[in-house]
């Protein structure tokens, strides 16, 4: 990336377990003092589902649906609600919290990487907003929500696009370094949705790149459009 010294990592399809163990792996290198921060592309392969780290497996995830349809599933060292990674992109940055380009705290850095992200969303012709207080779609967070389904509605400092969430991001912070990654939705198949997340499958908050701009959009293009909105927003 330009403007600063970044590890930039594109991955090739792998394994849900492959694919948290190398965040976890970059996260502890930073722990340990690594001091260049990474942006990390990655897809899924089978596809699966992410559960945060305090979710309840039983309640979360539908197995035996998973199973059927050779889904794998896999519990993230981030918080937040279950995610299903099938059509989409998804995005890691790993940096030490000293790093003078992030807030030493989550929602500063949360909202730091929206900036990236709606950077990326442009780029690709979308016209991305970030969820915050006061804003207008302030009202789409419910912090009470009790649906495991993290596209059921944003948090603080995610995207939207004309109120339907198209991106969902997690973090985890060690006492020196953080990770946050996220989902970045290429297609949507809520049937799917609903079959392997209880409560899951309601398409009406959610928006992907292939419905925005009415046409399917290939990997490498959404991958250069958010390399190029990650390197013009993390200066």
């Amino acid at each position: 990336m330009k403007h600063l010294n970044w590890l930039y990592i594109d991955s090739p399809p792998d394994t849900a377990a492959f694919n948290m163990a190398l965040d976890e792996e970059l996260l502890n290198r930073a722990q340990a003092g690594e001091t260049m921060p990474v942006l990390r592309f990655y897809t899924w392969d089978p596809p699966a589902v992410s559960l945060g780290r305090f979710q309840k497996i039983e309640e979360a995830v539908d197995a035996a649906a998973c199973r059927r349809r050779g889904i794998d599933i896999v519990r993230r060292i981030t918080g937040g609600r279950a995610v299903l990674h099938h059509r989409e992109l998804t995005y890691s940055v790993v940096a030490r919290t000293d790093n003078p380009l992030f807030p030493p705290d989550i929602l500063g850095t949360y909202k730091i990487i929206a900036q990236g992200l709606m950077a990326g969303f442009r780029n690709i012709g979308i016209d991305a907003e970030m969820v915050s207080h006061g804003g207008r779609n302030a009202s789409l967070v419910n912090n009470n929500s009790k649906n495991p389904s993290c596209f059921s509605s944003p948090s603080w400092y995610e995207i939207v696009v004309n109120g339907k969430k198209i991106a969902g991001s997690a973090q985890r912070r060690l006492s020196a370094a953080f990770l946050q990654h996220g989902s970045i939705l290429i297609a949507y198949d809520p049937a799917i949705e609903a079959e392997v997340i209880p409560g899951g499958g309601d398409g009406s908050g959610v928006a992907c790149i292939d419905q925005e701009l009415g046409c399917d959009v290939p990997l490498v293009k959404v991958k250069e459009a958010f390399r190029a909105g990650f390197t013009e927003a993390l200066r």
